[in-house]
């Protein structure tokens, strides 16, 4: 059963042929050149049901997270949200009447569609989830195969833990 999971796994990201990246922030120009429009990552202190959003207008999709909590769980937030991207979920959800109350600063006309994750009920949800693993475990894996730096502290420290745990077996 592992391995059937693995070989999806495989199969899943050599399908979206995605740049080698040591921080998934480093995506953000390959997932823009893929939705044809700029992505632009914001930090925005939200609402505590809401983990992250992503606003699409004709111009930009803005990616939402909240830089109160920790580096890990931002980045999580942006492969969640650069997974329905790649998903190309935006492309297919309809407008949503939620955008302008939760960003009153931009009219309600040039809002194309809005994405926000507040529960994992729907299938969509869970795809959007597992692809948001599989990016981040991407790029885990690459970290401990590798001396260059991610850039957050953090993560290279849990990189060279899973290494040295690894190398020890």
């Amino acid at each position: 059963m592992w391995s059937a999971r693995r070989r999806h796994r495989d199969d899943v990201l050599a399908e979206l042929e995605l740049p080698a990246v040591t921080n998934i922030r480093d995506l953000r120009d390959e997932v823009s050149r893929r939705v044809r429009r700029e992505v632009l990552l914001m930090p925005r202190v939200q609402e505590a049901s809401i983990c992250g959003a992503c606003l699409v207008t004709e111009d930009s999709i803005s990616v939402f997270y909240d830089p109160r909590t920790i580096v890990l769980h931002q980045d999580h937030i942006i492969a969640h949200e650069f997974a329905h991207l790649l998903l190309k979920h935006h492309e297919t959800r309809p407008s949503s009447a939620l955008a302008p109350a939760f960003f009153p600063e931009v009219e309600g006309h040039t809002v194309q569609m809005m994405l926000g994750r507040t529960s994992y009920e729907e299938a969509e949800e869970r795809a959007t989830e597992r692809l948001a693993f599989l990016l981040q475990s991407r790029i885990i894996n690459h970290l401990k195969r590798t001396d260059e730096p991610s850039g957050d502290e953090v993560q290279d420290r849990v990189a060279r833990t899973l290494l040295r745990r690894r190398e020890t077996r």
